[in-house]
């Protein structure tokens, strides 16, 4: 790689076998026009003018900025790198052939209406599926059993699969690994072609009791998977599951955590899902961040990554039209001279299921180290609402901690202190965001302001249901939800699920 100072103009597109496929004609009768001259052109990077920012794309649009464009020479040299990927709202003109893996709890605890409920909403899934798609279905309690095998749908298989999934009866105790394996398994022994697209959709209403049990061994069984492309969504029903275990589940794969408080309520999450499997616009995604020389990471915020020498490799999986997906990293950048700072090249590679090709983007990221007291003192307002979403994510997940372990009151400080720092940042963020419109995201789903209301809002109702209700009657001392009570349970779920949904 060779990191330039200033922001290299590199097109995003298809990948090409010949460099010729690149080549610009030249006119021999003058100077050529070239066709983007006053476009809009989304697809080249340097449209900011910034050499902090960087933006390109098309299927998948990526736009990558620094937190400060410039630092003060001999400072901290600490900044943030933060990529934002969204996908276009272009659908392909028909969809790719889907591989949907459902994975059933049918444990004991799942009696009455939360196993009828879960057999239901898998059979509505299943008739959604055309004819050529492929689906397996596998029940777990203390071992998995295979419902349907990888089974290609059509006029002469559909009644046969719902058939099988209506036959599902409840066992013993719970092995979620044991029930991810057989699915893996089955996944491995199906093939739909290159443009394939899979998803596993994991149901539970119960901690895993039997086989892998801690959440760093499950989330190293949902990494292979992912490496092996699969996607995994999780659905908590009822308020006696892990949600923390569930919630790794799918942050592992690049998938949803979702909480259903009610059985009933299973039809509406397996359509969630199915619709977004059915807008797959790209799949295998992943962005490479190679830093230049001197340049350290010091975190990388609510994403799994690996390292290859110099290089952070963050795996995004499938998107489907619209979606978006963040990552946010700290750096320590060298600012022992002044000028031009190399910091990173960006690229990210996916597989284009819009176009049935192969497709690319990146550019580079510098800034400048100044000694004049220039210097950029405010972290960049995009980047400054990242890094507080990954810390509201964070407050939510360790007030949960504390109100389950009876610590109700400085769970509620937690809180009241998250929210106080939101504002402030708010207000800091909107006035300099205010001052450089042109600076926001293209294709963002949320603006700015709706970012940090989403966040106050989660806050705001975990403080409420942490809260002591008003007194019984005058003068008896009120108290909190009870932690063990179903109330606390679902409380300390919903939070959880607000923290997957702003890391995400």
């Amino acid at each position: 790689m060779k990191l330039k100072t200033t922001l290299v103009l590199a097109a995003c597109g298809v990948l090409a076998s010949a460099a010729g496929a690149f080549a610009i004609p030249v006119s021999k009768a003058g100077p050529v026009r070239e066709p983007w001259i006053g476009k809009d052109r989304t697809d080249l990077v340097g449209t900011t003018g910034d050499s902090a920012r960087m933006t390109a794309g098309d299927t998948l649009l990526v736009d990558a900025r620094l937190g400060h464009a410039s630092l003060a020479r001999s400072g901290s040299g600490e900044t943030f790198l933060f990529a934002q990927v969204s996908a276009s709202d272009d659908k392909a003109a028909s969809a790719p052939p889907m591989h949907l893996a459902i994975v059933i709890d049918r444990s004991g605890s799942m009696k009455g209406d939360r196993i009828a409920n879960a057999m239901s909403a898998a059979s509505l899934a299943v008739e959604r599926l055309r004819d050529g798609d492929s689906v397996t279905v596998v029940a777990f309690d203390t071992s998995a059993q295979v419902v349907v095998p990888p089974t290609r749908l059509g006029a002469d298989t559909r009644g046969s699969v719902a058939a099988a999934i209506r036959s599902i009866r409840l066992g013993g105790d719970t092995c979620i690994s044991c029930g991810l394996q057989e699915a893996m398994v089955q996944l491995g022994s199906s093939s739909l072609g290159p443009d394939r697209v899979s998803r596993m959709i994991l149901l539970s209403d119960g901690a895993t009791n039997v086989g892998i049990k801690d959440v760093s061994g499950l989330r190293a069984m949902a990494r292979r998977m992912h490496d092996r492309g699969v996607t995994i969504s999780t659905i908590g029903v009822d308020v006696d599951f892990d949600e923390k275990v569930m919630a790794a589940i799918a942050s592992e794969t690049n998938g949803r955590h979702h909480f259903v408080a009610n059985a009933s309520g299973l039809p509406q999450v397996f359509s969630q899902e199915f619709d977004d499997l059915l807008a797959s616009v790209a799949s295998s995604a992943e962005l490479a961040i190679e830093l230049a020389p001197g340049v350290e990471v010091a975190e990388v915020f609510d994403r799994t990554f690996r390292r290859e020498g110099n290089k952070l490799i963050v795996p995004f999986g499938t998107f489907s039209a619209k979606q978006e997906k963040t990552v946010l990293v700290k750096l320590r950048v060298p600012t022992d001279h002044d000028g031009s700072q190399p910091v990173a090249d960006v690229k990210l590679v996916y597989r284009d299921l819009v176009k049935k090709s192969d497709g690319s983007c990146g550019g580079s990221l510098a800034l400048s180290v100044r000694d004049d007291g220039r210097e950029q003192r405010d972290l960049d307002p995009f980047v400054a609402a990242r890094l507080e979403r990954s810390r509201t994510a964070q407050t939510l997940t360790e007030a949960n901690q504390l109100f389950e372990s009876g610590r109700i009151d400085e769970a509620r400080a937690k809180l009241a202190a998250r929210r106080t720092e939101l504002k402030k940042t708010e207000s800091s963020s909107l006035a300099l965001a205010a001052a450089a419109p042109a600076k926001a995201p293209p294709r963002a789903k949320k603006s700015l302001d709706r970012d940090f209301d989403d966040q106050l809002g989660a806050v705001a109702a975990a403080e409420q249901n942490f809260a002591a209700p008003p007194p019984a009657a005058a003068g008896a001392r009120p108290s909190a939800p009870a932690p063990a009570s179903r109330e606390g349970k679902a409380q300390v779920r919903v939070n959880q699920q607000a923290a997957s949904d702003l890391a995400f």
